[in-house]
Protein backbone atom coordinates (compact mmCIF):
# COMPACT_ATOMS: atom_id res chain seq x y z
CA UNK A 1 0.00 0.00 0.00
CA UNK A 2 0.94 3.55 -0.50
CA UNK A 3 2.07 5.85 1.91
CA UNK A 4 -0.02 9.24 1.61
CA UNK A 5 1.68 11.40 4.38
CA UNK A 6 2.77 14.41 3.95
CA UNK A 7 6.69 14.93 4.65
CA UNK A 8 5.89 16.69 7.68
CA UNK A 9 3.26 14.32 9.08
CA UNK A 10 6.19 11.26 8.33
CA UNK A 11 8.89 13.31 10.38
CA UNK A 12 6.29 14.18 13.14
CA UNK A 13 5.54 10.19 13.26
CA UNK A 14 8.98 9.32 13.70
CA UNK A 15 9.63 7.78 17.36
CA UNK A 16 13.04 8.76 17.95
CA UNK A 17 13.73 12.25 19.60
CA UNK A 18 13.50 14.27 16.93
CA UNK A 19 9.96 13.19 16.16
CA UNK A 20 8.99 14.18 19.81
CA UNK A 21 10.44 17.52 19.18
CA UNK A 22 8.63 18.41 16.12
CA UNK A 23 5.13 17.25 17.67
CA UNK A 24 6.04 19.84 20.70
CA UNK A 25 7.38 22.57 18.39
CA UNK A 26 5.11 24.97 20.04
CA UNK A 27 6.37 24.47 23.19
CA UNK A 28 10.19 24.70 21.80
CA UNK A 29 9.35 27.65 20.20
CA UNK A 30 8.62 29.45 23.69
CA UNK A 31 11.61 27.52 25.03
CA UNK A 32 13.43 29.23 22.79
CA UNK A 33 12.46 32.71 23.47
CA UNK A 34 13.25 32.00 27.32
CA UNK A 35 16.71 30.20 26.04
CA UNK A 36 17.69 33.88 24.23
CA UNK A 37 16.42 35.76 26.77
CA UNK A 38 18.12 33.83 29.63
CA UNK A 39 21.49 34.67 27.37
CA UNK A 40 20.60 38.18 27.36
CA UNK A 41 20.27 38.91 30.71
CA UNK A 42 23.50 36.45 31.53
CA UNK A 43 25.46 38.86 29.27
CA UNK A 44 24.07 41.81 31.45
CA UNK A 45 20.76 43.51 29.17
CA UNK A 46 18.07 42.21 31.50
CA UNK A 47 15.51 44.72 30.21
CA UNK A 48 15.63 43.00 26.64
CA UNK A 49 15.91 39.90 28.46
CA UNK A 50 13.02 40.11 29.95
CA UNK A 51 11.25 41.64 27.68
CA UNK A 52 12.50 38.64 25.83
CA UNK A 53 10.71 36.42 28.21
CA UNK A 54 7.64 37.92 28.25
CA UNK A 55 7.35 37.88 24.47
CA UNK A 56 7.30 34.26 24.81
CA UNK A 57 5.11 34.11 27.29
CA UNK A 58 2.70 36.14 25.29
CA UNK A 59 3.57 33.88 21.83
CA UNK A 60 2.99 30.75 24.58
CA UNK A 61 -0.92 32.08 25.01
CA UNK A 62 -1.16 32.90 21.09
CA UNK A 63 0.34 29.16 20.43
CA UNK A 64 -2.54 28.16 22.99
CA UNK A 65 -5.18 30.19 21.32
CA UNK A 66 -5.05 29.04 17.89
CA UNK A 67 -3.58 25.74 17.79
CA UNK A 68 -5.75 22.82 18.20
CA UNK A 69 -3.44 20.77 19.35
CA UNK A 70 -1.14 22.61 21.36
CA UNK A 71 0.98 19.62 23.22
CA UNK A 72 2.29 20.49 26.43
CA UNK A 73 1.41 24.07 26.57
CA UNK A 74 -1.98 22.93 27.29
CA UNK A 75 -1.24 22.53 31.17
CA UNK A 76 -4.74 22.48 32.91
CA UNK A 77 -7.75 21.16 31.49
CA UNK A 78 -9.52 24.56 31.11
CA UNK A 79 -8.13 26.48 28.44
CA UNK A 80 -9.41 29.98 30.09
CA UNK A 81 -7.25 29.32 33.05
CA UNK A 82 -3.81 28.76 30.52
CA UNK A 83 -4.71 31.85 28.31
CA UNK A 84 -5.34 33.96 31.66
CA UNK A 85 -1.64 33.13 33.16
CA UNK A 86 0.12 33.09 29.44
CA UNK A 87 -1.02 36.48 28.72
CA UNK A 88 -1.37 38.17 32.18
CA UNK A 89 2.03 36.55 33.07
CA UNK A 90 3.61 37.65 29.86
CA UNK A 91 2.34 41.32 29.79
CA UNK A 92 3.15 41.67 33.26
CA UNK A 93 6.93 40.46 32.89
CA UNK A 94 7.41 42.92 29.57
CA UNK A 95 5.50 45.64 31.80
CA UNK A 96 7.94 45.54 34.53
CA UNK A 97 11.18 45.19 32.44
CA UNK A 98 9.73 48.78 30.98
CA UNK A 99 8.90 50.79 34.02
CA UNK A 100 11.65 49.02 36.88
CA UNK A 101 14.07 51.94 36.75
CA UNK A 102 17.68 51.32 35.99
CA UNK A 103 20.26 51.11 39.17
CA UNK A 104 22.83 53.72 38.85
Amino acid sequence: MEDNKSWWARLVDDPGLLGRIRRQWPWVTVLTFVAVGLVLIAVGDWRWGAGVIGAGMTVAGVLRTVLKDPGILAIRGHRWIDLFFYYVLGAAIVVFAVIVPTAV
